[in-house]
């Protein structure tokens, strides 16, 4: 909406035609609202788009507080890549979130590890040196699954050309 208002207003359209403009954007339950209204109930594009604007607020995806996010956890059988995509997906339904909170974030979701004790001696300041210190031990954690025969990642093969052995695996 807040795109077609910038267009429409870029070229000065008068109010009826803003509607009219409008209008032929709408699909699916947005064009059956709009036809169930009754005739002659909308006088202007402001009018038209305070009325949409109030019908479909409710259905509009809020942003999450911070605080959500403390709600999640490592689980004990997760990897951390695994743990740090979820979270990762998961602030982006939160608006402005700072760098020491989304390390505190991480120092409470965390197992024990030295990834959570990393952060906790040396908190990074800012993303990217935490993307950075994260990988760090992604990298440390798949290394030594793979030496301790438990990781199947994708294309992970031996020398022979089979695939690495898993817990419970016999050759």
């Amino acid at each position: 909406m807040a795109a077609f208002n910038l267009v429409m207003n870029l070229y000065g359209q008068s109010s009826s035609i803003n509607v009219k403009m409008f209008v032929t954007t709408l699909t699916g339950k947005a064009q059956e609202w709009f036809t169930s209204l009754p005739p002659g109930s909308i006088k202007s594009h402001a009018q038209l788009m305070q009325k949409f604007t109030f019908h479909f607020a409710s259905k509009r995806k809020q942003k999450r507080s911070a605080t959500y996010l403390f709600t999640i956890r490592q689980r004990d059988n997760e990897t951390l890549k695994n743990f740090m995509g979820t979270l990762n997906n998961k602030t982006l339904e939160v608006q402005d979130l700072r760098i020491d909170m989304m390390v505190s974030i991480l120092i409470h979701g965390l197992k024990k590890g030295p990834f959570a004790s990393a952060l906790a001696r040396d908190p990074p300041t800012d993303v990217e040196q935490l993307m950075r210190l994260a990988q760090k031990y992604i990298d440390q954690e798949e290394m030594n699954a793979i030496k301790d025969g438990e990781w199947l990642g994708s294309g992970d093969r031996g020398r022979d050309g089979d695939r690495v052995r898993g817990e419970g695996d016999k050759r």
